[in-house]
């Protein structure tokens, strides 16, 4: 069994001391001390094929056996909170820091070129698997799923930023980790619609299946389970086919973010339209379509961009001009309006949606005396 953390010392100069490789370049300077996996790496093949290295049980063909070194270190760190990304993270840039500041190389550390070759290797392997266990191997696991699709995506593409951040730095340059520890705030220009190893296909149909498992789920706590999943169904249609809960956030995009969320959320629309068909607007017993389109206004229609805003300006237009369309919105329900509209449209307007785009209507400002 390997037993990294056992004192051991090399030459006067460097020792491998209670989970740390220390090395004195000076009596009169502080010694260098290399913690976390950069310096399990370092005192590996420093043992290799020795007399230590074989009562270490330390292999000669380390590289090809390296997960269980990983195991065993990570089993004899876990009691200092190392073995994770950000801590080891921390102490690979210190150790690239001291070596710097003190301009002693890795070949004072290694005996050969050869033993330098083999712990960055090791290094950057073990470096990579943390980044796969902290980001996981595909964007969901990291990003994990939640509603509205429009709002997740929007989320996994800051987080897509940073993924692909760790999955392509090389942990044996210094200046990139160092930037890494000292990466920026996301800007918006980070932003990423293009998720690294994965097909757009895929994202759309795992996140399906989470959504419609999520509402059959819901669905099962009430008596009346189909007419729940009925419902359920009608909501995710008219809150996952609309994204105008991003509106603020896409003012700031750049017309190549603007073009890819576009592309994404249409192929998101035309997949969860072939999964829940639209409802037919029917008209209750008794009663009758009372508004009909004009000459002078343009209904808005499904395909309309932001066609609940475009709503929201109809009502506004047609109310100064037609003078029952007024009385009727002033004296009737919210959902008898909107039965009166999917009528008249000729596609179903979603009260809920309906209520918080008017919500959003500006209020007119009051004259102030004084």
């Amino acid at each position: 069994m390997i037993h990294l953390l056992d004192n051991y010392t090399f030459s006067p100069a460097l020792r491998y001391d209670a989970h740390r490789l220390v090395y004195t370049y000076s009596e009169k300077e502080e010694p260098i001390r290399i913690e976390g996996f950069l310096g399990a790496a370092l005192l590996c093949v420093r043992l290799i094929n020795s007399d230590e290295g074989e009562r270490r049980e330390i292999p000669l063909d380390i590289e090809r056996k390296q997960d269980f070194l990983f195991s065993r270190y990570e089993q004899e760190v876990i009691a200092d909170g190392w073995g994770y990304l950000e801590a080891e993270l921390r102490q690979l840039n210190d150790a690239y820091i001291q070596l710097t500041v003190s301009q002693v190389t890795f070949m004072d550390l290694c005996a050969n070129v050869r033993q330098f070759s083999i712990a960055m290797s090791l290094l950057s392997a073990y470096m990579q698997r943390l980044v796969t266990e902290e980001f996981g191997e595909h964007i969901w696991e990291k990003e994990t799923w939640h509603m509205p699709f429009s709002q997740w995506l929007f989320d996994a593409g800051y987080t897509e930023t940073v993924r692909k951040r760790f999955l392509h730095i090389d942990w044996t340059d210094p200046v990139a980790v160092n930037a890494l520890v000292e990466m920026p705030e996301q800007r918006s220009e980070e932003l990423s619609f293009i998720f690294e190893g994965e097909e757009a296909e895929e994202i759309i149909r795992r996140y399906w299946e989470w959504l419609s498992n999520t509402a059959q789920k819901e669905a099962a706590l009430f008596p009346d389970k189909n007419v729940m999943m009925a419902e359920f169904k009608e909501n995710i249609l008219a809150h996952e086919t609309n994204y105008e809960n991003l509106k603020p956030e896409m003012k700031d995009f750049t017309p190549d973010q603007l073009n890819l969320f576009r592309k994404w959320m249409n192929q998101w629309i035309d997949f969860v339209k072939t999964k829940i068909e639209p409802p037919v607007p029917q008209k209750k017993k008794n009663e009758e379509q009372l508004f009909f389109p004009d000459n002078v206004l343009t209904c808005p229609t499904e395909d309309t961009e932001d066609r609940y805003a475009a709503t929201r300006e109809y009502i506004k237009e047609r109310k100064r001009y037609d003078k029952e369309f007024a009385k009727f919105v002033k004296n009737s329900s919210h959902a008898k309006l909107c039965r009166q509209l999917s009528l008249l449209f000729e596609w179903y307007v979603e009260p809920s949606t309906l209520r918080k785009s008017l919500l959003r209507s500006p209020k007119r400002k009051t004259k102030k005396y004084t």
